[in-house]
């Protein structure tokens, strides 16, 4: 499930994206988005970083035919959130790598809404 729509910036180390979640999805109960959705936002910006810059590492070619590599979210660290956001917000998320030790990639990210931060905090990702 992809739940950011957008990859809006993309560096070595940083990227953004944003979300939207209707009224309708399942990641939202009584109007405003649950708490795990804000976290799995954050990996999965990270995760989409990760697949760009792979994406511009390679020639075209190779990127078209190979499978797209497994990761998973392994741990949540000094996660806060401070609001539920309501439904149909737009949401940015941003990620910044603090450091890699082999395939486990510590990450820290935030996630704003109308321009206040509403949840932040550390992951541990297996990349």
């Amino acid at each position: 499930m992809r739940w950011i729509d957008a990859l809006t910036g993309c560096t070595e180390t940083a990227a953004t994206a944003t979300a939207c979640f209707g009224g309708d999805h399942f990641a939202v109960t009584n109007g405003a988005v649950l708490e795990a959705a804000l976290v799995e936002c954050v990996a999965q910006t990270m995760a989409a970083a990760l697949s760009q810059r792979a994406r511009f590492k390679q020639p075209p070619s190779e990127v078209a035919n190979q499978p797209a590599a497994g990761g998973m979210l392994a741990a949540v660290s000094s996660f806060r959130i401070l609001s539920r956001p309501p439904a149909g917000k737009v949401l940015n998320i941003e990620v910044h790598e603090i450091k890699r030790f082999g395939p486990m990639l510590l990450v820290s990210g935030s996630v704003s809404c109308e321009g206040e931060l509403i949840a932040s905090g550390e992951l541990t990702l297996y990349a």
